[in-house]
């Protein structure tokens, strides 16, 4: 869903496990999220573009991938 976001957690060597610690949330409600199922909020994306150290914006780290259906 977010493959902007999730290439950026493997070039940082973050771990889904270490992220949802980081963030306070459980694994499964980290999954849930990246799946799209529910939103990150804020206050969580501006944490993990921190954690990242990314110089991408919030938008283009968020970005959502599109599948023509």
């Amino acid at each position: 869903m977010y493959r902007v976001l999730e290439a950026e957690l493997v070039r940082c060597g973050i771990t889904r496990k270490e992220l949802a610690a980081y963030l306070d949330i459980q694994y499964n409600t980290l999954n849930a999220k990246l799946r799209g199922d529910s939103c990150f909020t804020l206050d969580e994306a501006i944490k993990i573009k921190t954690a990242l150290g990314t110089k991408l914006t919030i938008e283009e780290l968020f970005e959502r991938d599109t599948i023509a259906a």
